[in-house]
């Protein structure tokens, strides 16, 4: 595993699409350095392995938010964007928290 992606234990934040100007914590619980070719999505269409070179710099993890969600009541498979934090680029990460949080502002209007 890179650890430029993160590690299990990785600091991470989660803007749902549905949740517009909330922004939530989680840490990394498990790094998928591959993807078996009859995996399920949520939407029931085949994960193709080959299709994961076309989506550069993104990485299969498994993200376990910190923050209480149940008054939220997402559906499963709700959309969100994920930023997972690691020791590297440091001043970089203070970037993306403010895009990140600059998008959840966004689906008030999108």
């Amino acid at each position: 595993m890179n650890s430029y992606l993160g590690a299990p234990g990785s600091e991470t934040e989660a803007a749902f699409d549905a949740i517009p100007g909330r922004v939530f914590t989680g840490k990394v619980s498990a790094f998928a350095d591959a993807v078996a070719p009859g995996q399920l999505q949520v939407t029931g269409a085949l994960l193709n392995p080959e299709d994961r070179s076309k989506s550069a710099g993104r990485a299969m993890v498994r993200v376990d938010l910190t923050n209480d969600m149940t008054s939220f009541r997402l559906p499963p498979g709700a959309v969100a964007q994920v930023a997972v934090y690691s020791e590297h680029w440091q001043p970089i990460a203070v970037v993306r928290r403010i895009l990140l949080r600059m998008k959840s502002w966004m689906n008030y209007v999108i």
